[in-house]
């Protein structure tokens, strides 16, 4: 069975010593340093709407468009049939092809239902027949079924403390790209683990309640809680030759442009845009990660399928190295200091 994780430290096997996707520590080009206090008022942000927080509810199945795409719509109904099954606490469920169920069980859940990514697992050899595919539970269904209650409410209060009925698609990135620069910290005890620690104890399961991580933890916690806004998400990768490192970010599809977001790099500096709606060009500048050699959505080392997407569209350019002093969302406007620490707005009404 092909496991998610080991496809998540990216393109180890590209190069064949990947040393862990570390988070980029030296000063980005065009970024300021990252001490920077963000002042957001009441009034810019909680004018639009009487109450602040979101009503979003909990999706049990979400899903990139892209990833389902790569993956197929008979991988995707197994995945539906596999959540619908856990949820119930069965130990099965219809699939079509023993084929369909190695590559859904190892890579769907880690990526868009983490918990069941780290509290389930295949049954391997055995596991298909005549139809049916068969899984096991590493923890007591009452025990799971308690954590998946406490997990869907950490889930769900993030997006809705910091998501609106009323954000755009745009709006909702950037909302959640500044809560992770503020709110989470990169793990450096965690990157320093061997291949198989890393493979049973990081997830972004467990970002979520340690808040730290390293870069796939982080990307895919992300990417969860983006999906669950409705935010149309996948996972990205690549490996820097400068660096000789692997790292993981995310990737955002909105009104039919893709654009390249990282949340590890922003972690601890508050206000950089530098990493917000990158293209791919912009992306191989902020750490030498090459277009032909990233992997989007899908992550094995033969799965080089960067260049079968573009992210192109540079209409947020200007906010690169640029640092967020406020942000309006009545009038859709980002106010912001560049990197000579000019003061600066820039006017996204147009995208949305």
């Amino acid at each position: 069975m092909k496991k998610i994780l080991a496809s998540l430290v990216l393109t180890a096997l590209i190069a064949g010593s990947l040393t862990g996707c570390s988070k980029k520590t030296d000063k980005p080009s065009e970024t300021t340093e990252p001490t920077v206090v963000i002042t957001i008022t009441e009034a810019t942000t909680t004018e639009t709407t009487e109450d602040p927080r979101g009503h979003y509810e909990f999706k049990p199945i979400v899903m990139s468009s892209i990833f389902k795409d790569i993956m197929g719509e008979d991988m995707y109904w197994a995945y539906c049939n596999y959540v619908n099954a856990v949820r119930a606490k069965e130990d099965s469920f219809e699939v079509k092809s023993e084929h369909d169920y190695d590559w859904m069980i190892g890579q769907f859940p880690a990526q868009f239902y983490p918990i069941y990514g780290v509290y389930t697992e295949s049954n391997y050899a055995g596991a298909f027949k005549d139809g049916r595919a068969t899984f096991q539970y590493k923890i007591d269904k009452e025990e799971l079924a308690a954590k998946e209650k406490e997990f869907e409410k950490t889930v769900m209060d993030i997006v809705n403390e910091n998501i609106r009925d009323d954000y755009s698609d745009f709006e909702k990135v950037l909302a959640l790209y500044l809560y992770f620069a503020k709110t989470y910290t990169y793990d450096y005890d965690a990157l320093k683990m061997d291949p198989i620690e890393k493979d049973n104890k990081l997830s972004s399961y467990r970002f979520f309640f340690d808040k730290k991580g390293i870069c796939f933890e982080c990307a895919g916690a992300f990417n969860y809680l983006l999906l669950q806004a409705g935010v149309d998400v996948t996972s990205g990768g690549g490996y820097s030759y400068s660096a000789k490192d692997g790292h993981a970010w995310s990737y955002v599809t909105i009104n039919g442009k893709n654009y390249h977001v990282d949340p590890t790099y922003v972690m601890g500096q508050p206000g950089n845009l530098t990493y917000l709606m990158m293209t791919d060009s912009k992306r191989e500048q902020e750490g030498d990660y090459k277009k032909n050699e990233m992997s989007i959505a899908c992550h094995y080392k033969e799965d080089h399928n960067g260049s079968k997407y573009d992210a192109d569209d540079d209409f947020f350019s200007p906010l690169w190295g640029g640092t967020l002093t406020s942000w309006d969302h009545k009038k859709k406007v980002i106010y912001y200091t560049d990197s000579e620490g000019n003061e600066k707005t820039f006017d996204y009404s147009k995208f949305g």
